[in-house]
């Protein structure tokens, strides 16, 4: 894929502006809202709005982070069990506290500190310089104004300097030397989460169950409503698998780049296109990949490449095709064709999935059970046991360490209750744990982990002022989330989130 895919994107924004906006750039387009936007505002924080928009935008970079976890293929299901939408609203919600906090600390971004970090941005540049016409151009296609997207930025610098006044806060040695001492006294972990949520799918529904339950208007309603939920997400819409050439038009003449893909045009055939492309396209990501994009739908590149790329034939190339980012040839090298989601292929397994949710003590059971399975595993330090429970069951399962600052290293998240269960038990043995917070059960087999010996060697090496600094800091935010949120009057308008 091209370098201005929204996967390349969600990788540049992991420094500055990750969690504020994914810019599209030329080969992408959001996960639009079912039926077209919205009027109404998914809530406010504090009196201020959170936009139908702010919401799409924090979506698609959610769902963007999920599918290089677990494929393009992911589904809605999945992203249901895994409370996608719950986690899109804590973000903004929390973002906005801040950001108000913030503005309560009196930070103010001087016109000068905007300006130099939006020039800094490497995707507004053309050969290392900051190119208006480029900037302008990336915002329109992204259906933002200058002024939002500076408003964006001016909140991140604000949280960027707030961040700073935290990291900064002061440090004694005899803190840091307790720090030390807790962060060397540590715990191995083998650690299982049962999501109680994704079992449903283990619950034995038979054919007799699901004929009765169809035969109740009632349910077939029920189940229509689930369908046209998801049907966006059942459709199938045509796709094009095609190659192209880009010259990009940045800092160049017009006529010049015009000229240049004339010329590759008549150079070109689909025999040859790939190796062409490798010779002469721009997009760097094209390169030694014979300009190869993925499968696309409509709506997923910039409407000048959408119309010609869907308008073609497979086997056939373009006339050069001009964007705001260059000029293109592309080969259509196969269509599939769109393919609708009907009702009466669905509602048989809808039923089943249904009938598996409605049985809340059978979900009850099977859990116990699991868990008791696990317990037994745990306990006896039987880890394949563990692990051929964790495969039957699709569990989460990982092995890391557990200090007491840093909590887990890896993977499980662990409340400051939950750490001090356990490290209020003899380290020197192995122990069981197990934690439930409703949705989630952790399960976790503790066994004792390396002692570091000279804590001051340790404390130079793992426990440095501004990696202390780093855990204080995000302590300290932790806290004071949950006091803003507390006393901020919050308001979610569930009805108006229709992703």
């Amino acid at each position: 894929m091209s370098e201005f895919t929204k996967n390349k994107t969600a990788g540049v924004f992991a420094t500055v502006l990750i969690g504020i906006i994914i810019l599209a750039f030329m080969f992408t387009g959001y996960q639009q809202f079912e039926g077209g936007g919205s009027a109404s505002n998914v809530g406010s924080v504090g009196g201020s709005p959170i936009k139908p928009e702010e919401y799409e935008q924090e979506y698609n970079r959610q769902l963007q982070f999920y599918k290089q976890i677990y494929g393009d293929d992911i589904s809605a299901k999945q992203l249901e069990e895994m409370k996608i939408k719950d986690m899109v609203i804590k973000n903004i919600v929390q973002r906005k506290l801040l950001v108000k906090f913030a503005k309560d600390l009196g930070t103010f971004p001087s016109e000068e500190e905007v300006k130099a970090e939006i020039k800094g941005l490497p995707y507004f540049q053309t050969n290392g310089q900051f190119d208006i016409t480029r900037y302008k151009g990336v915002l329109q296609a992204n259906r933002l104004t200058p002024l939002e997207f500076e408003q964006d930025v001016i909140d991140q610098i604000r949280m960027k300097q707030m961040a700073d006044l935290t990291n900064h806060f002061p440090l004694s040695k005899g803190y840091i030397a307790d720090m030390a001492k807790f962060r060397a006294e540590k715990v191995n972990a083998e650690i299982v989460t049962i999501s109680k949520n994704s079992l449903n799918q283990f619950i034995d529904v038979s054919s007799d169950e699901v004929a009765r339950f169809l035969t109740v208007d009632t349910n077939l309603k029920r189940l229509e409503s689930m369908f046209k939920e998801r049907q966006s997400s059942l459709d199938k819409p045509e796709t094009v698998t095609a190659r192209h050439i880009l010259i990009m038009s940045q800092g160049k003449a017009d006529a010049d780049v015009k000229a240049q893909i004339e010329k590759i045009a008549k150079e070109v055939t689909p025999a040859n296109f790939a190796a062409k492309a490798n010779q002469y396209t721009e997009d760097p990501s094209g390169k030694g990949k014979g300009g190869e994009l993925k499968a696309f739908s409509k709506g997923q590149m910039v409407p000048e490449f959408d119309e010609a790329a869907f308008s073609q034939k497979p086997g056939t190339i373009s006339a050069p095709i001009k964007t705001a980012y260059g000029y293109h040839l592309i080969l259509v090298e196969n269509k599939t064709p769109e393919v609708k989601a009907k009702f009466e292929d669905f509602r048989e397994k809808f039923a089943r999935e249904t009938i598996q949710k409605d049985k809340v003590e059978s979900l009850k059971t099977l859990t116990v059970s699991i868990a008791n399975e696990l317990r037994k595993a745990l306990e006896a330090g039987n880890e394949s046991e563990v692990k051929n429970i964790v495969a039957k069951y699709k569990l989460a399962y990982n092995k890391s360490s557990i200090n007491r600052i840093d909590g887990v290293d890896a993977g499980t998240y662990l409340s400051a209750d939950n750490m001090k269960t356990i490290f209020s038990s003899d380290l020197t043995k192995p122990q069981f744990h197990s934690f439930d917070d409703g949705a989630n059960l952790v399960m976790i087999r503790t066994t004792p982990g390396a002692v570091v010996a000279d804590l001051n060697a340790a404390a130079k090496a793992a426990t440095d002022t501004a990696s202390l600094q780093n855990t204080l800091a995000k302590k300290m935010m932790d806290n004071v989330l949950k006091e803003l949120e507390a006393n901020t009057r919050i308001k979610i308008n569930h009805n108006a989130i229709r992703m």
